[in-house]
């Protein structure tokens, strides 16, 4: 399907702040571009993920050389406290990986381009039923797909349709595209993802040492063909899950843990070992207001995956669309019928032994729901996966002890902290 005249993203690089409150009031599409100014204004870097408490003067922002093309780079954030002795050097080789490791993450997850010599998701959904050597960065991201038992990345074909809709000029064109509006789309929908959930017509097959197999089967094929689909498999929304992990673990792997990496879209991987002190803001929605509902400490090696239903930076106006009615359409597609859904405005899970692609697959059911099932939320945190959520004011935390601060507090509004389950 076509995109409109808005054309794609001009990506930005907003920097980190201290602290910030969206709580202005939105209406459509042109009073968020307003939200969109203020926030980038401020500096914003997507979520706002972390900040750090420690002196800002011994971070830098490591930045990918832009003689490398393009990459994934522009989608990320890394701060790094070089080692003092040797901070030159110690930067130049950060800056050298990160850029390398930048593009071969942007070639590999890259589900719209070839690259020559890299059997990337676009060469697999070109090349079904075909064993493939793949890079193992993408090999390991498969696997964990597997593990999880996850169908998400096989709504390849509904991820392509339902992307048009953030590039609808108005409401007007939104019926075109989105299947709560249009019910012809709601069937198309429903067929592909009926495609998707079942593992006899599509899957990914691991053969070992970095081959794996698209198996798409006959009537698939078929149906393929009639109705133009290509992208069989694609990672769309969680693709930088799956990136921030890549990342931070060739980061550590060569020593470099003196940093913290951030996506704009939510993913977080603290390297940092050394009981430095880092903090998340937790956002909560309470109609069409946004607000730092509470600051959350913590040390150690972290990985964070939060989620969240509405626009908060100038990178979120290619994710969401937001229409005159208020009622936000998201990029988390239910597999059982490719309809956008989520259980409550924002989740956030953590953990300390896993990466944001393992927390993110056992987050995304529970989140893409109608309602949710909070007992689920604390059978993961006896798995090690915690989260914090907020409804009514209240926020939930699954790990007792937890350090949270800063509970808003203003304009009528007072938000509290219910006890953790032991």
């Amino acid at each position: 399907m076509g995109r409109s005249s808005r054309g794609k993203p001009n990506w930005l690089r907003p920097r980190p702040v201290e602290r910030i409150e969206l709580n202005e009031e939105y209406s459509g599409r042109r009073a968020l571009a307003a939200i969109l100014l203020l926030v980038l204004g401020l500096g914003m870097i997507g979520y706002a993920i972390y900040q750090m408490l420690t002196p800002q003067t011994e971070w830098i922002t490591i930045e990918a050389h832009s003689s490398a093309g393009i990459s994934c780079a522009q989608e990320f954030h890394l701060l790094y406290r070089p080692e003092s002795r040797s901070a030159a050097a110690d930067r130049k080789a950060v800056t050298e990986l990160y850029t390398q490791l930048c593009r071969r993450a942007y070639e590999d997850f890259h589900s719209m381009e070839s690259f020559e010599g890299v059997n990337n998701i676009f060469a697999i959904n070109r090349h079904p039923n075909e064993a493939l050597e793949v890079d193992g960065a993408l090999y390991k991201a498969l696997a964990a797909v597997e593990r999880s038992g996850s169908r998400l990345i096989y709504l390849g074909p509904v991820y392509e349709r339902y992307e048009s809709i953030v590039f609808c000029e108005d409401d007007g064109q939104l019926v075109d595209y989105d299947p709560r509006l249009n019910q012809e789309i709601a069937r198309d929908y429903g067929e592909l993802a009926g495609y998707a959930a079942d593992p006899r017509s599509v899957r990914v097959e691991l053969l070992g040492e970095n081959r794996v197999r698209l198996y798409v089967s006959e009537a698939y094929l078929d149906y393929a063909r009639r109705e133009g689909v290509e992208r069989f498999i694609d990672f769309s929304w969680t693709r930088n899950a799956f990136i921030a992990d890549f990342l931070a673990e060739e980061l550590i792997a060569r020593g470099y843990t003196n940093g913290a990496l951030s996506s704009y879209d939510g993913f977080v991987r603290n390297l940092d070992g050394s009981g430095r002190d880092y903090s998340l803001q937790l956002y909560d929605r309470r109609g069409s207001s946004v607000y730092v509902a509470a600051v959350m400490d913590y040390r150690g090696p972290m990985s964070i995956v939060s989620l969240w239903d509405y626009p908060i930076s100038g990178l979120d106006e290619y994710r969401f669309y937001v229409p005159d009615s208020g009622e936000v359409r998201t990029p988390y597609l239910d597999i059982a019928d490719g309809v956008c859904r989520n259980a409550l405005p924002t989740l956030t899970g953590y953990a300390r032994d896993r990466g944001c692609g393992e927390i993110l697959l056992a987050m995304a059911p529970l989140y893409i729901a109608d309602t949710l099932d909070s007992g689920a939320l604390e059978d993961l945190a006896t798995e090690g996966i915690q989260s914090i959520r907020c409804e009514d004011e209240v926020i939930y935390p699954t790990e007792a002890g937890v350090s949270l601060h800063g509970l808003y507090e203003q304009a009528g509004m007072r938000y509290t902290v219910a006890s953790a389950n032991k």
